[in-house]
This record gives structure tokens, sequence and C-alpha cells, in this order.
């Protein structure tokens, strides 16, 4: 399958494609949602999702298995990045906030990509400049390179270092209550009505969470 690694330059994307098994893409089936959703509407999996135990911007050890029960948004977020990265956590605020009473049911995660700056320290700072300590259920995750590396490969992450940018897949997963991965979610920054095949990514993730909490 024809994939992309995307790196940002003022809010845009330069591809460069690639090919893997699985799909994604820095910083479908559709059947029984196409009345909502018209055009890209991300994509369908059905897999375990990887396991892993990373520390979080409080020190906290987090264990995915630990949040069976809950529904998990899982994206990958270049620590140092502010352009795509700092627009995706955007989205992911949104997100959290149309969810309204059902927010408590989702965990927000993001998994650092740049060892360069991976402290704890870092995570902490980058969380309150992108507000997502406004999430609750938010965890920025980071560590040293030998547990964050196959993490990455894990979740066919591609993360290619510079001195001046790391560049990586972007995109986002929505892993269900019972730890498999449901949906991968890739889709411009647009805004809210643009009509299809564009979507903002907000109210993509909504869409398919909503159907997740729903079943």
């Amino acid at each position: 399958m024809s994939l992309s690694i995307i790196r940002s330059v003022n809010y845009r994307y330069l591809a460069i494609t690639l090919l893997s098994p699985f799909m994604i893409s820095a910083c479908s089936s559709l059947l029984a949602s196409q009345a909502i959703v018209e055009g890209y509407g991300g994509t369908p999996l059905n897999k375990p999702a990887p396991d892993f135990e990373l520390s979080d911007q409080s020190g906290q050890a987090i264990q995915l298995l630990d949040y069976r029960g809950k529904i998990v948004v899982l994206a990958f977020f270049d620590s140092q990045c502010d352009e795509a990265c700092a627009l995706t956590a955007y989205k992911l605020r949104r997100a959290y906030q149309a969810l309204q009473d059902s927010a408590g049911s989702v965990v927000f995660m993001g998994v650092n990509v740049n060892v360069e700056a991976s402290s704890l320290e870092e995570i902490e700072g980058t969380t309150q400049r992108w507000q997502l300590d406004d999430i609750p259920t938010w965890h920025f995750l980071t560590g040293k390179p030998d547990a964050l590396e196959p993490l990455w490969q894990a979740y066919h992450i591609e993360v290619l270092p510079s001195p001046d940018e790391t560049t990586h897949t972007p995109g986002v997963y929505v892993i269900d209550a019972q730890g498999r991965i449901r949906w991968y979610v890739s889709t411009p920054f647009v805004e809210a009505g643009t009509p299809a095949p564009s979507r903002p990514l907000h109210e993509l993730l909504v869409i398919r969470l909503q159907e997740l909490l729903a079943a």
C-alpha cells in the first residue's frame, strides 16, 4: 500500500511516497458510516494494538494494557515541532471538547519521536505550550531511544531525524476498548464545513469515536 511520510512547512505537507504493509504518514470500507462520511473517512483496521510502557509528562508509568475498557486516541509528535504537530494537538483538543459527556471514556496519548528533546521537562513544557493539559486524560509519552524506537516500528511510524527538524509519519490511531486498532486517520487540516472528500481531523475523529462509544 502506498503511504506518505509528511514533513510540515508552514502547515503544508511535502509528501514522500513509500511502501508498507500497513498504512500511515510528520512535524475503505465505510459502508456502516457512509451516510455520515463521504469521501475519505480514515482507514479501517482490526488488529491488536501493540502494547507499550513509557513515562508521561508527570513521570507516571503508562502501559497501554492498563486502559482496556477505554477508547484510546494515539498520535505521534515531535516535541519541538510548532507547525503540523501543534496543529494536530489543537485538533485533538477540539475532538475532546466535542465529545462532551462521553469524553471521560476516551484517553488521548501522544508518543514523542524526538529523542533529542525527550526529557520529562521538555514533554511537560510542550504539553503546556500546546494546551493539551486541557484534556484531563492526556498523556504525552517519552522514554529512552531503546524504548521509543521499537514502538515507532510497531506502529509503522517512520522517523527521520535531522539537525533542523525531525520528519515523521503523521496521523492518529483509534484503539477500541478491547485493545484493537480500529481506525487510522490522516486527513488535511481543512476547516469545518469543507465538503467531501476532505473533512477536518477533529470532526472525523469524533465520528469514529462516537461509533465505538455507541457499540
